[in-house]
């Protein structure tokens, strides 16, 4: 039969230990015994009834309303700059130039004749590219537009996901429920750069 966990606490809800036993252990003058199922405790004793208890790695907190909300707004907060570190990853500060290099491809592929002159931004990639070989402006100019689309749609899956995410964090009723929802979003922005091969 396996053992109980129980997480040992002051009745402050601060945790100092876990204790695996087939019995309550033994509790000195102001200890609590939580009895953990699967690492989510069981209160038959709560601090008060706007009171949330959990165990968070390892520890115990007890969370009222107030904190709870100010979780939330920095949670929602955090989103931010998430979203600004992918910009940043991805393009950095060369917005202008690959917005130039993007409009130079686009006219370049639009011509139904090949110009004489062709852009720098296509002549430069075509040249130096990570394939490390010469490659024709067509080739060149595709590749950038190709790029281009692909930071367009991640621009909206992060705008999408994130509006979803922060109304899921809005709406956590539990320090759980809000810690669902920023694994979630944790877990998008892996999966999306993961996507861009940042």
């Amino acid at each position: 039969m396996k053992p109980i966990q129980y997480a040992l606490s002051n009745t402050d809800g601060e945790v100092y230990g876990f204790v695996d036993s087939d019995r309550m252990p033994e509790l000195g003058d102001g200890c609590i015994a939580h009895v953990m199922v699967d690492r989510v405790p069981f209160f038959p004793r709560m601090a008060a009834p706007t009171t949330k208890l959990y165990v968070s790695n390892g520890v115990l907190h007890k969370v009222g309303p107030d904190e709870l909300d100010a979780l939330k707004a920095e949670a929602i907060a955090k989103t931010y700059p998430d979203v600004d570190a992918i910009y940043d990853a991805a393009v950095g500060r060369r917005v202008t130039e690959y917005a130039r290099a993007e409009e130079a491809a686009r006219a370049y592929l639009a011509a139904e004749v090949a110009p004489t002159v062709v852009s720098d931004y296509i002549t430069g990639h075509a040249t130096n590219n990570p394939t490390g070989q010469q490659q024709t402006n067509e080739w060149a100019a595709r590749q950038i537009i190709e790029r281009a689309d692909a930071f367009r749609w991640a621009e909206l899956q992060m705008r999408n996901v994130r509006f979803a995410r922060q109304a899921d964090m809005r709406a956590a009723g539990a320090p759980e429920e809000l810690a669902a929802a920023v694994a979630q979003w944790e877990e998008f922005l892996t999966w999306l750069r993961s996507t861009l091969g940042l």
